[in-house]
């Protein structure tokens, strides 16, 4: 991954504006100026909302969201889609923190970021009671933040069994950045256990990725239960509850058949965006860079934006 940039042709189309006019506002004090890198003007992500509010349109986003991506069936393509969209959100200007809640770093990975080097995990903060603020690192983009996760956090579940309050460490742990970010996604293993159950405690909306057979269709089933079940015990409810097919062929009757069954029992929670099977978001995942960054105009990435712009609705942004 690398700090991606605007030319003024790209973030005046972003904005909605004329390049001339754009051009014309670098005189304003109340304005960043551009980098220039060889002659030619560069804009940066961070800088979107200044110029938005100089439009008068926006915010990027009205309240704090919390997201998780889960789905206790494996291989729905969960990692990739959370870390790309976690990061086309920092693109569009959005301060985000990414979190792995699964050892295997499987999201830190698809940063491109080597998730061995890592000393800190979520392991010290929900075990150890150590600040989340101190195992957030950095990336090249100056509002993308992330928590990586490795083998280290593998003890966590069998620490917490013993804990008091172990559901809820993750939640108490997020109070002194709940204000920070514009949205915090947290992608967990497909796994029932403590740190997941943290990982919905701490969240108000919920993602689940599912592939257009019938093993995701009857897994569902046993999410919703669960789901239900802990509503009920921890007088708890999402804001929002997203189910979104991944990896998704119109040309197959089984993704045919898949999406009609889930239009019919899971009509409320399922999202009129499909991602489309594309071969570029499995390259980009095993690549370590994210897909608007190594295919920007591919289908995958096209189907990110139509995600974004259904989440965030609406969004002063042009995409």
């Amino acid at each position: 991954m690398k700090q991606p940039t605007y030319t003024p042709k790209a973030f005046s189309s972003l904005l909605g504006v004329s390049k001339s006019t754009l051009l014309r506002w670098e005189t304003k004090d109340t304005l960043p100026k551009p980098t220039v890198i060889n002659g030619v003007r560069q804009y940066m992500p961070h800088d979107i909302p200044k110029y938005l509010k100089f439009l008068g349109k926006g915010p990027l986003v009205t309240t704090k969201r919390r997201q998780l991506f889960l789905n206790f069936k494996g291989g729905t393509g969960k990692t990739s889609i959370s870390a790309f969209y976690g990061f086309r959100l920092a693109q569009l200007g959005m301060k985000v923190l990414l979190m792995d809640l699964d050892p295997q770093g499987h999201l830190t990975q698809c940063l491109g970021i080597d998730h061995t080097d890592f000393e800190f995990t979520l392991y010290n903060v929900l075990i150890e009671r150590m600040d989340i603020r101190d195992t957030i690192i950095d990336t090249p983009m100056e509002n993308l933040q992330l928590i990586p996760a490795n083998l280290n956090l593998s003890p966590v579940e069998l620490a917490l069994t013993s804990m008091n309050a172990r559901e809820l460490r993750l939640r108490k742990s997020l109070l002194p950045i709940k204000d920070t970010y514009d949205v915090i996604i947290m992608d967990a293993s497909p796994s029932i256990g403590l740190l997941n159950l943290n990982g919905i405690l701490a969240s108000n909306e919920l993602f689940v990725p599912v592939l257009a057979d019938f093993l995701s269709y009857h897994g569902l089933k046993i999410l919703f239960e669960t789901i239900a079940t802990i509503e009920e015990d921890f007088d708890f409810i999402f804001n929002n509850i997203y189910i979104f097919l991944n990896h998704y062929n119109a040309s197959h009757n089984i993704c045919q058949r898949a999406k009609k069954a889930l239009e019919k029992h899971y009509k409320k929670y399922l999202m009129e965006t499909i991602i489309r099977q594309d071969t570029k978001i499995a390259e980009a995942a095993s690549m370590g860079l994210p897909l608007h960054q190594y295919a920007s105009a591919s289908r995958g990435a096209a189907d990110i934006n139509s995600f974004i712009k259904e989440i965030f609705n609406p969004l002063p942004l042009n995409l």
